[in-house]
C-alpha cells in the first residue's frame, strides 16, 4: 500500500514540527485513521515533498508532525500553461485532473465568443480540490495556479510579453515541433471553435496556429492529447541527450 499524501500549503522545513489541521487533518485522522508513529508524505504545491511522522494527536481535527526528509523538486520542463474555454459538465473536471497529472503550471480559463459553460459560484473551489487530488494521485509536488478568466487575445499578449511561445489550436494550422524547450501557452477554444475574428486577434497578438489533425476534438481531449505529446517528446529528447 502506498504511503498517504497530504497537502500543507504553508510549507515546511527539514526537521521542523508542524501542524496538520482542517480538511486534510480530518482525512488523515478521521478517514485514514492514522495514529502516533505513522509515516505520511506531504507536499506544499510549490515543489516541496516531504516525509513526516505523526508525533501527537488532538482528537480527529489536528495532528503534530515531524518532518524527517524534505526534497525540493523542479517544475516540469518546458513550463506549460493551458488556456482553454471551460468544458461542459464533468468533462471540465476530467480535463483539470489529467492536465494536473501531466504537469501544467497553470490553467487559464478563456472567455470566448462561442463559450457555452460559465464560471459558477463555487467553481474555483471545486477546481482547486480536483487539482489537489490529482497531485496526490500522481505524486506531483506542483499545484497548478487557477487564473482569472480573460479574453484569448489578452492572454496571448501577456504570454508573449513573458517570452512564452503561444500556440493556438486551429484546423488550418501547421504541424509544429513538440520537442521545443521553450516555455509555452497552449490555447484551445470552445466546442464550436474560435471565431475568425478571435483567431485574427490572437495571431496579431503573437500566437502561432497549429493543427491537432483532421478530427474535431472535445476541449478535454484536445488538451490532454496535446499535453501528452509535449511531455513524451521532451522525455525522449532528454533520453537521447543522455545517451
Amino acid at each position: 500500500m502506498s504511503m498517504p499524501t497530504f497537502y500543507l500549503g504553508e510549507g515546511f522545513d527539514d526537521g521542523s514540527l508542524i501542524t496538520l489541521s482542517g480538511k486534510e487533518a480530518w482525512h488523515a485522522l478521521g478517514v485514514r485513521r492514522l495514529d502516533v508513529g505513522d509515516s505520511i508524505r506531504l507536499f506544499d504545491g510549490k515543489g516541496a515533498h516531504a516525509l513526516a511522522t505523526v508525533e501527537s494527536l488532538e482528537g480527529r481535527n489536528q495532528a503534530s508532525l515531524r518532518v524527517t526528509e524534505r526534497i525540493q523538486l523542479p517544475l516540469q520542463q518546458p513550463d506549460i500553461i493551458l488556456a482553454s474555454a471551460i468544458a461542459k459538465g464533468y468533462r471540465q473536471s476530467t480535463m483539470l485532473d489529467m492536465a494536473t497529472q501531466l504537469g501544467i503550471s497553470a490553467w487559464q480559463p478563456l472567455v470566448c465568443d462561442r463559450s457555452v459553460s460559465r464560471v459558477g459560484k463555487n467553481s474555483y473551489q471545486r477546481w482547486q480540490r480536483i487539482c489537489l487530488e490529482a497531485c496526490k494521485q500522481s505524486g506531483s509536488a506542483w499545484l497548478p495556479d487557477l487564473l482569472p478568466m480573460l479574453k484569448p487575445e489578452e492572454v496571448a499578449i501577456n504570454a508573449c510579453a513573458e517570452g512564452r511561445e503561444v500556440l493556438l489550436a486551429h484546423p488550418d494550422g501547421a504541424v509544429f515541433d513538440v520537442s521545443s524547450d521553450t516555455n509555452k501557452l497552449l490555447m484551445i477554444g470552445p466546442e464550436g471553435g474560435f471565431t475568425e475574428d478571435e483567431v485574427r486577434r490572437i495571431v496579431a497578438a503573437g500566437a502561432t496556429t497549429f493543427s491537432l489533425g483532421q478530427h474535431i476534438l472535445r476541449i478535454e481531449t484536445a488538451a490532454v492529447s496535446l499535453l501528452a505529446r509535449f511531455r513524451l517528446a521532451y522525455l525522449i529528447k532528454i533520453h537521447l541527450r543522455e545517451k
